[in-house]
């Protein structure tokens, strides 16, 4: 759902400092309104206008907000005239790329590698093993760091570069001795994979979105297929 700007401005009677002081405690309540992500405070001194710009998460936030206490005192409060409420739709993008006070979406971990799961295909231990034998040019990729491969070990033949280090190992435009010359090609088959599958699948997103045209991922990582009884080897480095 698209985020909603309110617009609200009043004349005001009195001097500025009056004003300051009368709605300062004010602030903080309007701060934690739910559904709100900023408010900025306006104030036009010479004319005795002031108001405010409020961005609301949504439609509904907004609508609560409006039917709260803040809007019915505009109504009520003798010393305010002129009182105009609008009401705006915001082109985030726009405001993004000229650096308006608009919050990116916060995601979590395990949102992100659903997103990945759903962006990559997904290749059960059983489908990954038949794609090595019908392919050995596939390379796989385990992203965890090597302390961690060390305990568990891997899929054999499988090489050992990390998640952070994939952001440089694979990227055509760096400096050549930062590349990795097994990522050479970007029609190389790739499988990515982890202990369980989550940071296999991020892995396996960044190399898509990085132009890679055939990665996929193992489905629940090396843990599913020591599960489906096949052997593990030390990362190749």
């Amino acid at each position: 759902m698209s985020k909603r700007l309110l617009q609200i401005n009043f004349n005001f009677l009195g001097p500025r400092s009056e004003f300051e002081a009368k709605f300062l405690p004010a602030a903080t309540p309007i701060a934690r309104t739910p559904g709100l992500a900023w408010k900025i405070w306006l104030m036009d001194e010479a004319n005795q206008e002031g108001g405010g710009i409020y961005l609301f998460e949504t439609e509904d936030a907004l609508q609560a907000f409006l039917a709260g206490p803040l809007i019915a005192g505009l109504k009520t409060d003798h010393s305010l005239s002129n009182a105009s409420v609008k009401q705006f739709d915001m082109l985030v993008e726009h405001t993004r790329i000229t650096r308006g006070p608009v919050r990116r979406q916060a995601f979590t971990f395990d949102q992100m590698a659903a997103a990945a799961f759903a962006a990559v295909p997904n290749l059960t231990p059983v489908e990954v093993k038949r794609r090595l034998e019908d392919e050995p040019e596939t390379l796989v990729i385990d992203v965890r760091d090597a302390s961690d491969i060390v305990q568990t070990g891997t899929v054999p033949g499988a090489v050992n570069l990390s998640y952070g280090s994939l952001t440089y190992l694979a990227d055509s435009e760096v400096p050549e001795s930062w590349r990795d010359p097994r990522l050479a090609n970007r029609s190389r088959p790739i499988i990515t994979t982890c202990i369980l599958g989550p940071l296999g699948a991020l892995g396996g997103k960044l190399l898509t979105d990085m132009g890679f045209d055939n990665v996929a991922i193992l489905s629940g990582g090396v843990r599913a297929w020591i599960e489906a009884g096949y052997a593990v080897e030390p990362a190749l480095n």
